[in-house]
């Protein structure tokens, strides 16, 4: 009888591509709480995750396990990823962190078509020209149409 081993989660090589991510713990009264920016991840095994952390927030560091997330971004990638889990603080090493992967969100980024250098550098203002565009064509439209209403109220 065959024996196939399971394939690693995706998240794995996603981890190890973009290798920072932004680590945020909940609080007692369940608010979000960004803690620290992290990098140099190691597995333990397919569901652990190892990290240091050089800050913790004052009010939570008697607590040794949170829920926690990881938020892994890089720019110029072609996606992010999410991790949710369980974050236990080793109490002998402050600062090491064993985070317990509960669930994984992948989010994949749609690729810009024109990559010519003028284009990437315009990118951000085409939304904003379209805006102020849109704004005058309206507001002198409006100046029109107010126009001819007194005309023809003018004439009755």
């Amino acid at each position: 009888m065959e024996q196939h081993q399971q394939e690693p989660p995706a998240y794995i090589e996603k981890v190890q591509q973009l290798n920072q991510a932004i680590f945020y713990c909940y609080n007692e009264s369940s608010e979000r709480m960004p803690v620290s920016r992290v990098s140099g991840f190691t597995f333990k095994d397919e569901g652990t995750l190892h990290f240091n952390t050089n800050y913790f927030p004052v009010t939570e560091d008697a607590w040794n396990i949170y829920a926690a997330e990881l938020h892994f971004y890089r720019k110029g990638a072609t996606g992010s990823l999410i991790l949710y889990g369980v974050a236990a603080v080793d109490p002998e090493q402050y600062g090491f962190i064993q985070f317990c992967i509960k669930g994984a969100t992948y989010f994949e980024y749609p690729s810009i078509s024109d990559k010519s250098f003028l284009s990437s550098l315009f990118k951000p203002y085409i939304h904003f020209c379209r805006k102020g565009s849109e704004l005058l064509l309206h507001t002198f439209k409006r100046k029109s149409a107010a126009d001819g209403f007194n005309k023809i109220s003018a004439n009755a």
